[in-house]
């Protein structure tokens, strides 16, 4: 048991290791902070404390009733992310008239998505468990009421925000629950369990999308109805969710008076508790991200669209300030920040600069060619809204079989390489066929089994890439960590197969900063890869449309609102045919983009280290990284160092 400490011991750990951004004990005073039930970051914080109580009391009847709970959760919500694109069309097309916006509200959407998700680990850590995902349904509940009622692109764009720091955090705490509660030989299993139902929604989200929206999209402002659905859905659906935890995490008796013992001993001031947290949140450089992506995205987006152009006094001051915010973001990165989000010290590994490189053009390919991909199926293909859904949701349905077969895969082939190369190799082939097969007089059996294929190579790419990285880099704490493991089923195809629920399961094994930081570069060039696309799309089809539709007034709103005009002109009048020409020659050279970019990815797969996957890998190994070379500790060994330094602490 730790010596009682002197005041001036207390004093120096909060002049000291607190200002700095660390709770964790110092050297000086080894433990009597260190269970600091108010801290949210210690080695037993207040959430992991609730998640003890739950573990002891954790009974057959209480894991029926919470995984089948989180699997009602997850169902619903993975519903919500199928049929999200087809109202996010319908709203920015029909309601406000300005459908080159969709990829900026995508844009800003993946920006929240890559900063929210530390915070809320954070308080799901110190605040508790329930406390986080009941903030968390509340936002989810809050940003979809504004979107409902919006009445302007902006208060869309505004709610949507809102919401996804709701939906990522629900999904983040569901899959730190399950990690909390599951032990390493079930955790794969629990951890896909949830997903399991959400496969169904690949076919039943066309059916929903089309019952409100109708099967020509005649009904498209009905689509306020299918987002204010889920306002009550979910809260009903996450209820049962937060009564098992309340039930389950109440303290035990001996947790109880160890608490009481542990709050007689000295206390970090709430001063001092929310600077070390500013620290390690790292509050400036998340300040500095999102400002400075999100201005460039923005301006990349609508630059050259309807009222807008690069000579505009507002394109020039977003480009010259949000440019000007990135460059203080590597510069603070570099030489202030305390707890950087970029790990300088591993961007020396062959393996980790080319995951960094796949995992900016990889999701940046699947964000130019997938923004416009519904609008173009509806239009110049004349899919209904059913049939425009499961096209475009093929490639999620494909993508999670095929992850799920890669894994078994990697298990007895033991290597990463060949499964990474061939995953590149399928996705240009892929890209390649868009450019033939996205243009005009295409087929439905042409649309379809492009995305089948396209499907097989996200598959084989984004999981190995992932566990590659994770191979040659050394691990850190699981909390903060799992903040960045990208399992939120997105809107589009190439997130959700990305985050299959295989690809959950494995990240809920193994974490490191190197796949954080891989991982939030992920989620900004997905919004990369959309603005790029509605650069490209609000460049090209303006002036497309008014060479190939006669009147000038139809061409505008052809660009503008051509959901619209799908039931008012049929296939073969001239203005139909015009926009599916218009739109099938700017898809032409968005695939071509996609595919420069997918070869890119290729060449950087060729890179990858031959990294040989052995038995010895599990969670209690120790793994760190040297300019490439692995040095490998045994849990025996590993164990033995814990020992070590836990006696150390206590003398």
């Amino acid at each position: 048991m730790a010596p009682e400490a002197t005041p001036r011991e207390p004093a120096q750990y909060a002049d000291t290791d607190a200002e700095k951004g660390d709770l964790t004990p110092s050297s000086s005073y080894p433990s009597s902070l260190a269970h600091d039930s108010d801290a949210l970051v210690t080695d037993k914080s207040r959430g992991v404390r609730q998640m003890e109580a739950l573990q002891s009391r954790l009974s057959t009847k209480y894991r029926i009733l919470l995984y089948g709970s989180f699997a009602l959760l997850a169902y619903v919500m993975s519903l919500d992310q199928y049929t999200n694109s087809s109202y996010l069309t319908a709203a920015t097309s029909v309601s406000f008239d300005a459908h080159s916006t969709l990829t900026t509200i995508s844009a800003v959407k993946s920006v929240f998505q890559a900063v929210s998700q530390p915070p809320v680990a954070k308080i799901a850590d110190g605040a508790g468990r329930i406390e986080a995902y009941s903030l968390c349904v509340f936002l989810y509940v809050i940003g979809y009421i504004v979107v409902a009622s919006a009445q302007s692109v902006y208060a869309y764009a505004a709610g949507n925000s809102i919401y996804v720091i709701g939906i990522t955090g629900l999904f983040l705490l569901q899959n730190i629950i399950i990690s909390d509660v599951s032990s390493t030989r079930n955790r794969l299993f629990w951890s896909i369990f949830p997903s399991i139902p959400g496969v169904i929604n690949v076919w039943v989200s066309g059916n929903i999308a089309q019952s409100l929206l109708g099967s020509r999209n005649q009904h498209a402002n009905a689509w306020r109805w299918g987002i204010a659905m889920f306002t009550i859905i979910v809260p009903i659906c996450a209820t049962p969710i937060l009564l098992t935890l309340g039930i389950g995490m109440r303290k035990t008796k001996a947790q109880a008076a160890e608490l009481k013992k542990e709050r007689a001993r000295p206390q970090l001031s709430l001063q001092k508790k929310a600077l070390a947290i500013f620290w390690q949140l790292d509050i400036i450089g998340l300040i500095l991200l999102v400002a400075g992506f999100g201005m460039l995205l923005t301006i990349v987006t609508i630059a050259n669209g309807k009222g807008s152009h690069w000579n505009d006094p507002h394109s020039i001051a977003l480009l010259t300030v949000g440019g000007f915010l990135v460059i203080c973001f590597g510069l603070w990165e570099r030489f202030g920040a305390r707890h950087p989000l970029i790990p300088f010290s591993l961007l020396k590994n062959r393996t980790v600069i080319a995951a960094f490189v796949i995992a900016v053009v990889h999701p940046a390919a699947g964000g130019v060619i997938g923004s416009y991909f519904y609008t173009y199926v509806l239009v110049a293909a004349d899919e209904t809204t059913l049939s425009a859904k499961r096209i475009t949701s093929l490639a999620s349905f494909t993508g999670t079989l095929t992850a799920a077969t890669m894994g078994i895969v990697a298990r007895y082939i033991r290597v990463l390489k060949p499964i990474i190369i061939f995953g590149f190799c399928v996705e240009v082939l892929t890209f390649g066929l868009m450019i033939r097969y996205r243009g005009t007089g295409a087929s439905t059996g042409d649309l379809a089994a492009v995305q089948v294929i396209r499907g097989i190579g996200v598959g084989a790419i984004s999981f190995p890439v992932q566990a590659a990285i994770q191979s040659v880099t050394k691990r850190e704490y699981i909390a903060a960590i799992t903040a960045f493991v990208p399992f939120l089923p997105r809107q589009g195809f190439l997130i959700r197969t990305v985050c299959s629920p295989l690809t959950l399961a494995f990240y809920a094994l193994v974490y490191n900063s190197a796949a954080a930081v891989n991982l939030t570069v992920f989620y900004l060039s997905q919004g990369v890869g959309s603005a790029i696309g509605g650069g490209i799309w609000s460049n090209l089809v303006p002036g497309k449309m008014r060479e190939y539709i006669a009147d000038p007034a139809i061409a505008a709103k052809a660009y503008s609102n051509p959901i619209s005009l799908i039931s008012k002109y049929a296939p073969g009048t001239a203005v139909r045919d015009g926009m599916a020409r218009a739109q099938g020659e700017t898809q032409r050279v968005l695939s071509i983009t996609g595919t420069c970019l997918a070869a890119i990815g290729l060449l950087a797969a060729l890179t990858i280290q031959w990294v040989k996957l052995s038995d010895e890998q599990s969670l209690a190994e120790v793994e760190e990284a040297e300019v490439g070379k692995l040095k490998k500790v045994s849990p025996r060994e590993a164990d033995r160092e814990e020992a070590k330094l836990r006696a150390e602490a206590e003398k």
